[in-house]
């Protein structure tokens, strides 16, 4: 503790007794009896502390019922009753206590008003991009200039925490926002959220939520967060907020300035030049490349400062029980993405690792693989798997023992397909020259890739014609990896346009015994014999098939996966379902078959009223993707059928949240339609390029591309003039190239309509399905 004043240790002392028990309150009144028994104090001073104490202790104790009586007999009576227990005690205690009733008495006042409101729900609103919160620390654009605000809800920050619920309102978490030099956020003032009402905080969450600033908060009860203290945990925070932080490699000099919110001891004048350098040292030696030349400050700001109320809306609205706090953080998505971080735990495990200068245990490592699957290529988490990747040359012993967890993982089906790729991949590219991936990784690698090109909508003969001679080699060791590769290689020559081309192997594995390929495995070949039926346009065959695997997923003994599965082949059957009906649809009518596809989509849905299902997709986000895409689907083929629940979804665009993989681009696409229909043009158009951009996203590979040339031609059809025909003119040029096996003429013949008269809505829809079949529209 650095020298204080007698008259401040005192009135310390006094309001660290009178604010209740605490570990910090009781390790800081530990300094101050340490301070003033030590030479340098006057030795009546202990008495004296002892003494505000000792009044500290009965001003809680008094305080606790003034609580009381504020609730139950208003304030009047609670200043009589002050009156009544101070006039012959303490001065300092009447003090105390008239200041409690004053907050008392703002509280009710907020509480009252809070009630009012006790239905009201959050405005606020966010779109993830990819499944990935825009607020996440480690996808901000990197900066060499940081301004980091540090703030805090909860009270205990104790191992107590551990003991009590999630939920509970005094379980400690810290928050820190990192904002860029070149981002401005509007100074607030003297903002805390507690004393604001619902929408004043929503409009400071929002502010954050639009900006292009990071959020990062950790829980005292996280597993990596192993501190006793407030400031422990918040040095914690700190940590692994700069190992985070966007900061590009190869800078100059790096300016990162902290603000921490005061408490207790801690304030603008304690001195933290040794916190600093030790961490700029650390921060520079873990990672030198973008830490070499860091400049770092630390200060503790007052609850007043013009930029705190930022941070400290969104540490309030994580920790309050408050309903209104509840929904704005579902809405806000900014936990599980920005706050407890699922990946703090592989940070933890990579620094211990670092600073020990030794290899991971494989649990560890496939745990920090995992967290790095979804990482920047230049983020700190993979360029440190690539000096563990280095260093494994060591040690040949571990590449093997990284290797049995792997097939462990495999056997026991516990991973994520993108996870298990990257940790194989990893394993690939940093084996000694005298180690060999075993066969069943390979092939569990290659049909990864596989499925991550079709994801993407990518094509890579090369990655199925190694996939096959694998599959050959593996059919009777490993009969379920070597279906899943086919599968996969079916879907991947469907991304082509070659529908039907493994028809006969999937006949073939559907004529074994359902055992060879696992039942889960055989539902999936008798959806994958479904789709490639509705793709040659033959949906009335295809719907058997699809009836069959939803039966088979229903047998399996998880009724979770039972579930998954079932619906994502229900996604496929109503698609066909609609096709089939719109086919044999008579213009201008409605048929038995547009009924029947209408009543099963509506379903599907739980029966639920149409105007409602569209109120509810209309908010939904990435999970909800695929049934969102079928059910615009729906709307946009049957426009008459639909019109009250078409007008709900349009009456809902400000709660549409948006992405960027498939099939988001066809929902971005179905809106504009749903928009020009409505007559809102400009949203319309707004609605199509973010669409064709989504599909011609870099990241895409050319089936997305073909997909943009039909949403183009469908735009230039509707009314839209085509700025980019030329281009678009090269691009179909060069996926004559990449895709021979794509409906070319099918596309000429679209764009000649396009470029004519106004069409119908039934020959629009034909052409886009000529173009596009099944679910790739």
């Amino acid at each position: 503790m650095r020298m204080k004043s007698d008259d401040w240790l005192i009135r310390r002392a006094f309001l660290l007794s009178a604010w209740g028990p605490s570990p910090d309150s009781s390790n800081e009144l530990k300094d101050i009896e340490q301070e003033v028994r030590s030479a340098r104090r006057d030795g009546g001073l202990v008495a004296e502390v002892n003494s505000a104490k000792a009044a500290g202790e009965i001003a809680y104790a008094l305080a606790a019922d003034l609580a009381h009586v504020v609730r139950s007999e208003g304030e009047t009576r609670a200043r009589a009753w002050i009156n009544d227990r101070t006039s012959l005690v303490d001065p300092r205690i009447e003090g105390h206590l008239l200041d409690q009733l004053k907050k008392a008495i703002r509280r009710r006042e907020i509480d009252d008003l809070r009630r009012e409101q006790a239905r009201q729900s959050s405005k606020v609103q966010v779109a993830l991009v990819d499944g990935r919160h825009p607020n996440s620390l480690r996808l901000q654009e990197p900066s060499t200039d940081w301004n980091i605000y540090i703030d805090e809800t909860g009270r205990i920050f104790d191992e107590s925490a551990r003991q009590l619920s999630a939920a509970d309102r005094t379980v400690g978490k810290v928050v820190a926002l990192a904002v860029p030099a070149r981002v401005v956020l509007e100074p607030l003032g003297d903002f805390h959220a507690t004393d604001n009402m619902v929408e004043q905080v929503d409009n400071v969450v929002q502010r954050v939520l639009d900006a292009s600033v990071g959020i990062l908060g950790v829980s005292v009860q996280s597993d990596a967060a192993r501190n006793n203290s407030w400031i422990g945990h918040v040095l914690h925070l700190i940590r692994w907020t700069l190992l985070q932080l966007p900061v590009p490699e190869g800078a100059g000099d790096c300016q990162i300035h902290i603000h921490i919110e005061k408490r207790g001891q801690f304030d603008q004048w304690t001195d933290l030049k040794v916190v600093r350098e030790a961490l700029a040292g650390e921060m520079a030696a873990q990672d030198p490349s973008r830490f070499a030349n860091i400049k770092l400050k630390i200060e503790f700001i007052g609850k007043d400062h013009p930029m705190n109320g930022y941070v400290d809306a969104v540490a309030y609205t994580w920790g309050s029980p408050l309903p209104a706090s509840k929904d704005r953080l579902e809405r806000s998505q900014l936990r599980g993405h920005c706050l407890v971080d699922a990946d703090e735990v592989s940070l933890h495990h990579l620094y211990l690792a670092l600073s020990q200068h030794g290899p991971l245990a494989p649990l560890d490592w496939y745990t920090l693989c995992a967290a790095a699957a979804s990482e920047p290529l230049d983020s700190f988490l993979s360029r440190s798997l690539e000096s563990l990747g280095q260093e494994l040359q060591q040690h040949p012993a571990q590449w093997q023992g990284y290797i049995d967890e792997v097939q462990v993982r495999l056997r026991s089906k516990r991973y994520v397909l993108s996870e298990l790729r990257h940790a194989i991949a990893w394993l690939q590219r940093f084996a000694g020259t005298t180690q060999v991936l075993p066969a069943i990784l390979q092939l569990q690698l290659s049909s990864s890739n596989l499925a991550l090109a079709n994801h993407q909508g990518d094509v890579s003969p090369e990655r199925i014609a190694a996939c096959i001679g694998l599959v050959k080699d593996l059919h009777d060791e490993a009969p379920d990896l070597a279906c899943e590769a086919i599968l996969r290689m079916a879907s991947a020559l469907t991304n082509n346009f070659e529908f039907g081309k493994l028809d006969h192997v999937i006949d073939e594995w559907l004529d074994y015994p359902v055992a060879v390929a696992g039942l889960l495995n055989y539902g999936k070949l008798q959806s994958s014999r479904g789709q490639s039926l509705a793709f040659q346009g033959k949906a009335h065959e295809a719907l058997p098939f699809f009836d069959l695997a939803i039966a088979s997923f229903e047998r399996l003994s998880d009724p979770a996966q039972a579930e998954r599965e079932s619906h994502q082949t229900n996604v496929y059957r109503l698609i066909a379902l609609i096709d089939d009906a719109f086919r044999h649809d008579a213009p201008g009518e409605s048929s038995e078959l547009v009924q029947l596809a209408l009543s099963e989509i509506v379903q599907y849905f739980d029966s639920r009223n149409p105007e409602e299902i569209s109120r509810q997709l209309a908010a939904s986000r990435q999970d909800e993707r695929f049934a969102h895409h079928l059910w615009l689907r729906a709307l946009v083929y049957f426009p008459n059928e639909m019109a009250l629940a078409r007008e709900s979804y349009v009456q809902e665009m400000a709660q549409w949240q948006d992405g960027r993989d498939h099939p988001w681009p066809l929902v971005h696409a179905y809106r504009g339609w749903l928009l020009h229909d409505a007559g809102h043009s400009e949203a319309a158009r707004q609605r199509f390029e973010q669409a064709i951009s989504a599909c011609e996203d870099a990241s895409h590979g050319s089936t997305l591309m073909w997909m943009s040339q039909v949403l183009r031609l469908l735009v230039l059809a509707l009314g839209f003039p085509e700025d980019a025909e030329r281009d678009a003119l090269v691009q179909r040029d060069e996926l004559r190239k990449l895709l021979p096996a794509a409906p070319h003429a099918a596309l000429s013949v679209f764009a000649a309509c396009a470029a004519g008269p106004p069409m119908a809505r039934a020959e629009l829809l034909s052409h886009i399905d000529a173009c596009l079949p099944f679910n790739f529209h």
